[in-house]
């Protein structure tokens, strides 16, 4: 058999998988984060953050910036933190963003009216946990978010949904309802 052949018959293969595998193309709908509202947990759009940290993990939606020199939502300190943290716990960089985006919207002194703290809204028992000695610090609060994170996707089989749910209102409630919990906020 030639190269010639070789090529041609992986060729075909490759367009029969391509055609066997392919989506019918929709629209990506395009959902722009929420800006702060008096407090970071007041809804100021009928757009839900974990609707949009679930649509942007799943890869149905597009997370448009908001800010920055070059368009990035976030400072390149911050994004060298993403990008350092997603690697070293096997994330998507864009999923940490959605995180971060839906939890604080970027704010690294936000803290929640539940004790939350930080970037990643780290609670204080996690804190403790990951040996974290300032939530506030950003470096500090990805790295133990994203552990956090990563861990999550683990107990839950890399079910994206479950580890957001759980990741929000804690494993107990996600095993507790056996899925989402009913908390307005988790759900959305």
């Amino acid at each position: 058999m030639s190269i010639e052949s070789i090529n041609s018959r992986i060729s075909e293969i490759q367009a029969r998988i391509d055609s066997l595998t392919m989506q019918p193309e929709t629209p990506t709908p395009v959902i722009k984060p929420i800006a702060p509202a008096a407090s970071p947990f007041q809804k100021s759009s009928g757009v839900e953050p974990f609707n949009v940290a679930l649509a942007q993990a799943q890869g149905n939606a597009t997370l448009r910036p908001t800010s920055g020199a070059n368009g990035e939502k976030f400072s390149p300190y911050i994004e060298g933190l993403i990008t350092k943290y997603s690697a070293q716990n096997g994330l998507d960089p864009n999923l940490v963003r959605s995180v971060i985006t839906a939890e604080s919207d970027g704010d690294v002194k936000c803290r929640s009216s539940k004790g939350a703290m930080g970037l990643m809204q780290l609670m204080p028992d996690e804190v403790a946990s990951y040996g974290i000695k300032n939530p506030y610090d950003a470096e500090e609060n990805i790295k133990g978010g994203t552990r956090q994170l990563a861990e999550k996707l683990k107990l839950f089989n890399g079910d994206v949904s479950l580890a957001l749910a759980a990741y929000n209102a804690g494993s107990g409630a996600v095993r507790k309802y056996n899925g989402i919990p009913p908390y307005h906020e988790t759900q959305n």
